[in-house]
């Protein structure tokens, strides 16, 4: 049996599952979640990540970009504008070009 593909812009997965970063208890379970879950794709709240100063410890030290496929979202973004604005910092910050998008609203 052939696996069944998953295809979005022309990039092909093998695993239709996309996995999270957040509600671990450490990196490290994190990263041996992503492991077991045979994901491709991670997705990674924009706002949980330094993307300003790299030199410091972060969650993207614990996910090989050339493993899975790196998906920033716009995670506690309350409206359009900051979910765009937070999309944008995630494009500059070189993860990706593709985005989650995640508007809560109000609360």
């Amino acid at each position: 049996m052939t696996p069944d593909r998953f295809v979005i812009a022309g990039r092909t997965f093998t695993s239709r599952l996309l996995i999270g970063t957040g509600k671990y208890p450490s990196n490290a379970v994190m990263a041996d979640a992503h492991d077991a879950s045979g994901a491709e794709v991670v997705t990674v709240a924009v706002r949980r990540v330094n993307v300003t100063d790299r030199s410091k410890e972060s969650l993207l030290d614990y996910i090989d970009p050339g493993r899975y496929f790196i998906l920033p979202n716009t995670a506690a973004c309350y409206t359009a504008e900051d979910a765009i604005r937070t999309a944008r910092l995630a494009r500059e910050a070189g993860l990706s070009h593709w985005v989650k998008l995640e508007v809560s609203g109000d609360e």
